[in-house]
């Protein structure tokens, strides 16, 4: 599959982010507070042709292209912050607020 130059870009930009990742770093602080953000969200595995992937959903925030309050999944997930702050997708960065089913500090 040939690949167009956006796409070789986004591969690039993927690659720099996970050498980053990788060493303990985290995404800038800027960059993590203007990420979309996703709430009651959970991970699922879902099938791309012959292979699996991990996908987070959630209602999703800031997004530049969707609305507030939406559910949606992500595209395949890169990178799983191990504290559970943030994934990366090719296409994005994603901030992560409360997961699903935690009911920490919600009255009823």
């Amino acid at each position: 599959m040939m690949m167009t130059k956006r796409s070789k870009e986004k591969a690039a930009l993927l690659a720099s982010d996970i050498k980053v990742y990788e060493c303990g770093q985290m995404p800038p602080a800027g960059e993590l507070e203007e990420a979309p953000r996703l709430e009651r969200w959970s991970t699922a595995v879902r099938r791309r042709g012959q292979e699996f992937v991990l996908v987070v959903k959630g209602d999703l925030h800031r997004h530049p292209e969707f609305p507030d309050g939406g559910d949606i999944q992500t595209s395949a997930v890169q990178w799983f912050d191990r504290k559970a702050l943030f994934c990366r997708t090719i296409n994005r960065l994603y901030a992560l607020g409360q997961p699903a089913g935690d009911e920490e500090g919600i009255d009823t």
